[in-house]
């Protein structure tokens, strides 16, 4: 019955354009993933310190870059109104380079001083192109998602890849700057090859924008600077803080622990959740311009997902530790257990994250950011309790899914509810 039910959703392409983004995807985590232990010889720890205060502040601007616009370029049923999402979403990127120019190129080490790293000083004139291009980066995955290229978005995940690790290989000579510049480096790759379908066609969509039309359409869909925005925010910090409770009260070794279980859990969203989520954006964005129903795509989402998700859940549960032990050596298998306890709260999370895509299609995002600040501040209470209350990590973290796997049942069934 499930194979029957996972060949029925071949029909029309949705699984091959999911086989293709997840391809680009697979193979855009394997690169980086065996050229580091090169990397790892090439640069010091101090210099992988630097790029992660760069990256977590680049992380924070690159949310805002676009005012979220670029999330609704799929929606409006005619192409004009799309053309004008996407041109407001590049002038915003733009606009943000410009201005995070203007304040960090005058005095560096002022800013470098305040993100309490000074080393940073040389390189932050780095950040505003950087900010700048993974802006570009999002606004053009979701033109080519509306316009079903996504060959090209995969084609962008591997050019990423490769420019960045290649960067970062011969640049090694500059020490941290190697890092930065491959980073950046890699954003400019993955615009070129997003964009080359574009740049070899002039661009045809440049004649449906026009500043009255841009004007028009920020309007219109104002809510997503204003609430989508705040939302992604709130989703960003609950990793930053858990890792704060983590150090605070169990100690640098337990980070360790947790950061490897959570980087192998969340593989599998990174290599098909994320084909999943566009391509069903774009899918259910078309189905309710032309006032289809949703329910039954959202139904038959849910249970592939689940398909999806279930195997790799009730293997996590059964041998996580074992596992662990044998990947990555006995010295690991804490982290195994780790992964056991959260393996149901991961599947939860593999299913809710491309179902994410539809408060933003049937424009319910005020309840939406609700149900994200309920939801982080649970997860954040209930690990801060365990913890507070002398319990082992594995036995807080199964706390954790249990009080996290019924907040995803109300989620799910709020969405369902809001689509019929």
């Amino acid at each position: 019955m499930a194979l029957a039910r996972l060949k029925r959703f071949a029909d029309g392409g949705f699984a091959r354009n999911i086989a293709t983004l997840a391809g680009g995807a697979a193979l855009a985590q394997f690169l980086p993933l065996i050229a580091s232990p090169l990397l790892t010889r090439l640069y010091t720890p101090a210099d992988f310190g630097l790029l992660s205060v760069y990256a977590a502040w680049l992380s924070a601007l690159a949310v805002i870059s676009t005012g979220r616009y670029e999330l609704a370029i799929v929606l409006p049923s005619c192409d004009r109104r799309s053309a004008n999402l996407f041109g407001v979403s590049l002038a915003i990127a733009a606009s943000l380079a410009a201005l995070l120019g203007l304040v960090l190129w005058p005095a560096p080490g002022f800013w470098a001083h305040l993100m309490r790293e000074p080393a940073l000083a040389p390189w932050l004139w780095l950040l505003p192109l950087t900010v700048g291009l993974a802006g570009f980066t999002q606004a053009y995955t979701q033109w080519n998602n509306r316009r079903q290229r996504y060959r090209a978005n995969a084609g962008g995940r591997i050019a990423q890849a490769v420019g960045m690790t290649a960067l970062q290989l011969g640049l090694a000579g500059l020490g941290a700057g190697g890092l930065l510049i491959g980073q950046t480096a890699g954003f400019a790759a993955s615009l070129v090859a997003q964009a080359l379908p574009d740049l070899l066609t002039g661009a045809a969509w440049r004649r449906d924008v026009d500043v009255a039309g841009m004007k028009q359409v920020a309007r219109e869909y104002a809510e997503f600077p204003r609430v989508n925005a705040v939302n992604a925010l709130v989703g960003a910090a609950q990793d930053t803080l858990t890792m704060t409770l983590l150090l605070a009260m169990s100690g640098s070794a337990t980070v360790g622990f947790y950061g490897l279980m959570m980087r192998v859990l969340k593989l599998p969203a990174a290599l098909v959740g994320q084909a999943v989520a566009q391509v069903a954006y774009r899918d259910l964005a078309a189905a309710h311009a032309a006032g289809e129903p949703l329910a039954p795509q959202i139904r038959k989402l849910f249970v592939l997902l689940t398909l999806l998700a279930l195997p790799g859940a009730i293997v996590m549960a059964a041998f996580g530790p074992a596992l662990f032990a044998l990947v990555f050596g006995e010295g690991w298998r804490e982290a195994g257990e780790y992964a056991r306890a959260l393996s149901p709260y991961m599947l939860c999370h593999f299913v809710a994250s491309p179902l994410g895509m539809v408060p933003l299609v049937i424009r319910r995002q005020k309840a939406a950011l609700a149900f994200t600040v309920v939801g982080n501040g649970l997860f954040l209470v209930v690990l801060w309790s365990g913890l507070a209350s002398g319990w082992p990590l594995a036995s807080t973290l199964w706390a954790l899914s249990a009080a996290m796997a019924a907040y995803f049942f109300s989620y799910f069934a709020w969405i369902y509810k809001a689509v019929r």
